[in-house]
C-alpha cells in the first residue's frame, strides 16, 4: 500500500494520491469479503424506530440515516447513483459513485442504476437483525452469547483441556477416543440404517469392532470379517473351537461322536431323522467323504439308494443278505438284482430275480460271455437248456450219432467227395463261355490279335493329334480356323486397329498413288464412323470453351453471323439519348394506381347526416367526424359517467372483479411474491414464517437452507462428511484417491556403492522397505583370517530388522578345501560379516535381499 505524505512547502495532489487513499479505504473492508449482508454498528430497534448506523450490503460499507415510526419487517436496502462534476472544458461527466442506503417496508424490484441488478437488502425484525457479531465474528468463532439457538463450527475443533457438558452430548457421525502414543483409536458411530458400531483402530486400520443392529443382534468383527453374531435365532459363527461339546444327548469329544445321555442298550445317534425345519416333507441325504473330496458313502433320501465308492468289504460270519420286505418267496413279484454299471450309470450285467412274472433267477452279461471256472468240475443237477430249449432236443446222443454215421460213404482220393470236385455247376459255366467280335459287338471273349487290330485305327494320346491323316478335314469337322485363316480374318491386338486400313499387295497392284491414298482414306473414314471418332486435326478448327470466344479469327464476321452490334455500334446508336444519371427516380403513376383511385368512394352511416337529413348506409370510406359522431351514440355503453357502485354492480352481474377487488385478491407481478408475504403477515404470521410457507408451496430452498449445501467457489472446503466410508465414496465419485488408502510413492535410493574392504565392487539399493545387495567380493579382503567384516552397507539404506545369513560353497576338484563360507548381517547392523574355511582368496558374486 502507498501512504500519502505532505511535507511543508506545499505539494501537488495527483489522481494517484486519491486512488491510493481509496485503495486504503477499500482494503479495510476486504475483511468482510464472503460475508452476507449485516449491520456493522448502530441500527438499533427501540420504540418503533431504528437508530442511524453503518451496514455491509453488496460488498460495500454504507451509512444508514435511521428511521422513525417504522413497521416490521423493515428493509434497509442499497441505493447507488452517480454524481456528475464539471471536467475541463465545462463538460459534465461522472465524477463520483455514491454507495448509500434507504429503507422501507419493501425492497424496490427495479434494477439499480450502478449495479444493474436488484438491490441487496437487510431485513430488520423487531426481535432480530443480522449483525457484525454473528455474520462476521460468528462466521469464524464460537460466540459466548449467540442470538441463535444453535451455532455450527464448519471445521475441526481441538480442545487441549477437559470438556464438561451440562446437557446432552449429541454426535451426528461418531466419536473417537485416541491413544496417541500407541496409535490406537476407539471409534463409535451410528450408520444411516440405524446400526451402531464401536471399533478399535491402529494406525488408521481397523483391528476389531462390535456392531449393534436395529434388530437387537450383536456381531463381533475382526477387521471386516464377522466372527460371532448373537441374535434372536441364536449364536452364529464361522468357526467354533472347543475340546468337548455337548448338544442334547449328542456328545463330541476329539474325533468321537456318541450318545452320552441314553442309559440303555438302544442309545443311538440318529442322522436325518427329520427333514427341513424338523418336518417330514423334504428328503435328506447323508454323505461320508475320504477327506479329499471323494464321496465314499452316499445315502440318498429320496431314492432310498446307498452308493459306495471303492471296495465294499463284509467281515465276520454273517455274510451278505438281500431281503425283500414287500413280497414272500411264493410271489412272482419278488424281485431283486445285483447290478454292474459303467461310469454313465448304464447297466452292463446283473444277476438275481429280474422278471416280476416268474420266479427264474437270471445271470446276464451285455458285454461278453459268462465264464464258470472250477477246480474239478461243474455239476448241473437240473435240466440244462440252450436258448430256452432242453439240450436233449438240440444235441444227439452217442448212440444215435454212431447209427447215423453207419449209413454214410467214406472219403477216397480222386472221388467226388473232395473239396475240389468238378461239379455240374462248373460244367454249365464252361459251356456258357463263347467267342465274341469287337466289330460286331457280340458278347464273348476276344483275343489279343483282335484287340491290336482294332486299336491300330485309333489316335495315339501321346502324339497330341499330330497323327491325324487330314488336318484340314479335321478342322472342318471341328469347325475351327487355322492360324493363317485367323490372322487374315481377325484384328491383331499388337497393331492397335492399324490392320483395318492396311492394303494388301493385290489391292494396290495396278493403282496410282492417288487411288491408293483415296482407298486408304475411305477405309479410315469407315473405321472412324464405326467408332464415332473425328478426323485428326479437326479439333484444332473448333473454339475452346475456356477462351470465351476470344479465339475467333474474325470477330466482325462472327457478329454478323449471330446478328449482334459491337460496343462502338451501340454507343453510336445511343448517342443523344437520356443517360441513367438523368432518369426519373420518383414513383410512377401506373394504370393500376388509377384504377384503385377510381374505386375509392365515400360511404355513409345509416341515420341522419350533419344537416339532419335521413340517409341510407352506403359502402365506402367515411370521414373521421362521421366515425366520432357514430361513436358518441354508444359512449354510455362503455360505462362512461357510471359511479363506483354502478361499476361494482355491473362487474358482479358480469362475474368480474373490479380493480380494487383484484388488487386486494391477486398478487402483482411487479412485487415478486411480496404480496403473498404481506398477506400472510396480515394473517398473524411473522415474515420468516410467511416466506417459509411460500417456499414450501413452491418447493424452493431459502437462503438459510442453502448454507448446508456445498458452494462451487470453495472447492469442497465446506463439504462435511460423516465418516471415512462417506469420504471414500465422495472420492470415488470425483475420481480421486482416498487419502488413507493412497499409497505414497515408494522411495528409491538408486544403486549406492558399499564401503569397507570390498568397496567399489559391491552395491546396494533400497526401494521402499526392500533392500538388495549385489556385486562381487574377494574373500581375502577381510578384517581377520577366519571371521570379520568384508563390506559395509551405506547409511542411506536401512539396516535389516532381523538377522540375515547367506551360505556359499566354491566348487572345485580339491574337496579338502571345498568347505564354503557364510555371510551374515546381524539385526540392526549394516556390516556384512564373513566366516570362511578353505575358501580363501576367492572372487565370487554375492547377493543379499532383506526388508527393513
Amino acid at each position: 500500500m502507498k501512504e500519502y505524505i505532505a511535507k511543508t512547502g506545499g505539494r501537488y495532489t495527483y489522481n494517484d494520491d486519491l486512488l491510493n487513499l481509496q485503495d486504503l479505504a477499500r482494503s479495510m473492508t476486504s475483511i468482510f469479503e464472503g460475508c452476507s449482508n449485516f449491520i456493522i454498528s448502530g441500527c438499533e430497534v427501540s420504540g418503533g424506530r431504528i437508530t442511524p448506523g453503518y451496514v455491509w450490503i453488496g460488498g460495500r460499507v454504507r451509512p444508514f440515516e435511521g428511521a422513525s415510526e417504522v413497521s416490521f419487517p423493515y428493509y434497509i436496502y442499497e441505493k447507488n447513483h452517480y454524481e456528475t462534476i464539471a471536467y475541463a472544458g465545462d463538460v459534465d461527466k461522472q465524477g463520483r459513485c455514491c454507495y448509500l442506503t434507504s429503507g422501507g417496508t419493501s425492497v424496490p424490484q427495479s434494477e439499480d442504476e450502478v449495479t444493474g441488478a436488484l438491490p441487496g437488502y437487510i431485513e430488520v425484525r423487531e426481535d432480530y437483525a443480522p449483525r457484525f457479531i454473528d455474520k462476521f465474528i460468528g462466521r469464524y468463532a464460537v460466540l459466548l452469547d449467540s442470538p441463535f439457538a444453535r451455532q455450527t463450527v464448519r471445521r475441526d475443533l481441538t480442545l487441549t483441556g477437559a470438556v464438561s457438558i451440562g446437557g446432552l452430548l449429541e454426535c451426528k457421525t461418531g466419536f473417537s477416543v485416541v491413544n496417541a502414543e500407541g496409535g490406537y483409536t476407539l471409534r463409535g458411530l451410528v450408520e444411516e440404517s440405524g446400526d451402531a458400531a464401536v471399533g478399535l483402530y491402529h494406525g488408521g486400520l481397523l483391528v476389531s469392532r462390535i456392531e449393534i443392529s436395529t434388530d437387537g443382534s450383536f456381531t463381533l468383527y475382526r477387521q471386516d470379517a464377522p466372527l460371532v453374531t448373537i441374535g434372536a435365532d441364536g449364536v452364529r459363527t464361522r468357526h467354533f473351537t472347543s475340546d468337548s461339546t455337548r448338544v442334547g444327548a449328542l456328545h463330541i469329544e476329539k474325533n468321537d461322536i456318541f450318545n452320552a445321555a441314553d442309559d440303555t442298550d438302544e442309545g443311538a445317534v440318529a442322522v436325518n431323522r427329520t427333514g427341513y425345519l424338523g418336518g417330514s416333507d423334504r428328503f435328506r441325504d447323508f454323505t461320508v467323504y475320504d477327506g479329499r473330496g471323494v464321496a465314499l458313502l452316499h445315502v440318498e433320501g429320496r431314492s432310498g439308494r446307498v452308493a459306495v465308492e471303492g471296495a465294499f468289504e463284509v467281515e465276520g460270519t454273517a455274510g451278505v443278505t438281500l431281503r425283500n420286505t414287500s413280497c414272500g418267496k411264493d410271489e412272482a413279484a419278488l424281485t431283486g438284482l445285483v447290478q454292474w454299471q459303467d461310469k454313465n450309470a448304464e447297466r452292463i450285467a446283473w444277476l438275481g430275480y429280474a422278471d416280476s412274472e416268474s420266479l427264474d433267477w437270471t445271470l446276464h452279461n451285455d458285454l461278453g460271455g459268462v465264464v464258470i471256472s472250477a477246480r474239478s468240475y461243474v455239476d448241473i443237477a437240473c435240466e440244462l437248456r440252450l436258448a430256452g430249449k432242453p439240450v436233449g432236443e438240440i444235441y444227439t446222443t452217442l448212440t444215435a450219432f454212431a447209427e447215423g454215421l453207419a449209413g454214410k460213404v467214406d472219403k477216397e482220393a480222386g472221388k467226388g467227395l473232395s473239396t475240389e470236385d468238378f461239379t455240374t455247376a462248373y460244367r454249365k459255366k464252361l459251356d456258357a463261355i463263347t467267342q465274341g467280335s469287337l466289330l460286331s459287338g457280340s458278347a464273348g471273349f476276344v483275343t489279343a490279335e483282335d484287340v491290336s487290330r482294332a486299336l491300330g485305327g485309333k489316335l495315339n494320346c501321346t502324339d497330341n493329334l499330330a497323327d491325324l491323316a487330314d488336318k484340314a478335314e479335321a478342322r472342318s469337322v471341328l469347325e475351327v480356323y487355322s492360324v493363317a485363316e485367323s490372322d487374315s480374318r481377325f484384328l491383331n491386338t499388337s497393331k492397335y486397329l492399324a490392320d483395318m486400313t492396311e492394303l494388301t499387295a493385290s489391292e494396290i497392284e495396278g493403282k496410282s498413288p492417288e487411288e491408293i491414298i483415296a482407298l486408304q482414306e475411305e477405309r479410315r473414314a469407315a473405321a472412324r464412323e464405326n467408332i464415332a471418332a473425328e478426323k485428326k486435326g479437326t479439333g484444332e478448327e473448333k473454339l475452346a470453351k475456356a477462351s470465351n470466344l476470344a479465339d475467333l479469327t474474325d470477330k466482325a464476321r462472327a457478329r454478323q453471323n449471330i446478328e449482334v452490334y459491337s460496343v462502338d455500334e451501340v454507343d453510336k446508336l445511343l448517342s443523344g439519348k437520356l443517360g441513367t444519371d438523368g432518369a426519373y427516380t420518383g414513383a410512377l403513376f401506373t394504370e393500376e394506381h388509377r384504377t384503385k383511385l377510381e374505386a375509392i368512394k365515400t360511404g355513409t352511416f345509416a341515420g341522419k347526416n350533419a344537416e339532419g337529413v335521413d340517409q341510407t348506409q352506403t359502402e365506402g370510406y367515411v370521414m373521421t367526424s362521421a366515425v366520432v359522431r357514430e361513436l358518441m351514440k354508444y359512449a354510455p355503453k362503455l360505462m362512461g359517467g357510471y359511479s363506483a357502485q354502478d361499476r361494482t354492480s355491473i362487474a358482479a352481474n358480469l362475474g368480474l372483479y373490479t380493480k380494487t377487488e383484484a388488487d386486494g385478491r391477486f398478487a402483482a407481478l411487479a412485487q415478486s411474491f411480496s404480496d403473498y408475504v404481506a398477506y400472510l403477515v396480515r394473517q398473524g404470521k411473522s415474515t420468516s414464517e410467511a416466506r417459509k410457507a411460500l417456499r414450501e408451496a413452491l418447493a424452493a430452498a431459502g437462503m438459510d437452507d442453502l448454507s448446508v449445501y456445498v458452494r462451487c467457489d470453495r472447492n469442497l472446503s465446506d463439504l462435511a462428511l460423516k465418516d471415512d466410508n462417506a469420504r471414500r465414496l465422495a472420492c470415488q465419485h470425483i475420481g480421486a484417491a482416498f487419502a488413507e488408502e493412497y499409497e505414497k510413492k515408494i522411495t528409491d535410493t538408486g544403486w549406492l556403492a558399499c564401503g569397507g574392504e570390498n568397496a567399489g565392487t559391491l552395491w546396494a539399493r533400497q526401494i521402499g522397505s526392500i533392500v538388495c545387495v549385489q556385486g562381487t567380493i574377494n574373500t581375502a579382503r577381510r578384517e581377520s583370517n577366519t571371521w570379520g567384516s568384508i563390506a559395509t552397507i551405506p547409511n542411506a539404506i536401512g539396516a535389516p530388522r532381523f538377522g540375515c545369513r547367506q551360505t556359499m560353497a566354491d566348487f572345485n576338484d580339491d574337496h579338502k578345501y571345498n568347505r564354503g563360507c557364510s555371510f551374515i548381517i546381524r539385526a540392526g547392523s549394516r556390516t556384512i560379516l564373513m566366516h570362511e574355511r578353505g575358501t580363501y582368496n576367492v572372487t565370487t558374486e554375492l547377493s543379499f535381499s532383506y526388508m527393513t
